[in-house]
């Protein structure tokens, strides 16, 4: 790794770090993170420009980390249960680095992070998705009568709540099986066997 990747990484994690331990993401400097990273503040404009650039590779650093990890469980061959339990892991894991007000701070206060967060979403999430998914049906875990499309939405809903896409609930509207479908998993749920996600076979 050469200085200029040594230096910009440095600096992401110092601002990580303050951003963790403050409950006002805004007082957090420029020159406090210099400090924090053992560089000037010239330095810190010299390779992202202004503060606001910060802060968006800081979100964009966290998110695509997480990503990656959850890229590493789900191709991994471990059972299904195992590979819920290691993505729930991980986005705690991410959020305990940053908590998640601090982290809905960070993102609010950035708007050009939401079209990247879309992005990552449809082009790297939805087919990590997808293969889990599949996954969980071939191994029993998943209800294989439920039909992919309709968890994705299910799962649309759980990440936006009610600023869903409309396009996408659109479909259910005048197709009874998929409606039947989605109140399955509204009300039920779509998993056919318990996951022990506390382990608590572990601790007997």
């Amino acid at each position: 790794m050469n200085n200029t990747v040594d230096r910009k990484q440095q600096i992401l994690k110092s601002a990580i770090d303050l951003f963790s331990r403050t409950h006002d993401v805004k007082r957090v400097s420029l020159e406090t993170i210099a400090r924090e990273a053992h560089v000037s503040p010239t330095t810190i404009y010299n390779y992202f420009g202004t503060r606001e650039k910060l802060v968006y590779e800081v979100i964009k650093t966290l998110l695509t980390e997480n990503l990656e990890r959850n890229r590493q469980i789900v191709r991994s061959n471990i059972p299904f249960p195992e590979k819920l339990i290691g993505i729930i892991s991980g986005k705690l894991d991410m959020v305990s680095k940053v908590n998640g007000e601090i982290l809905n701070k960070l993102i609010t206060q950035d708007k050009t992070i939401a079209p990247f967060m879309d992005e990552i979403y449809e082009n790297e999430i939805k087919p990590l998705l997808r293969e889990i998914i599949s996954d969980g049906k071939k191994q029993g875990f998943v209800d294989a009568s439920l039909d992919d499309e309709v968890l994705l939405v299910y799962f649309d809903l759980l990440r936006a709540g009610y600023s869903v896409k409309k396009d996408a609930l659109q479909k259910f509207v005048n197709n009874l099986p998929l409606l039947q479908q989605f109140s399955h998993i509204i009300y039920y749920g779509f998993l056919k066997k318990d996951i022990d996600f506390f382990r608590k076979e572990d601790k007997q």
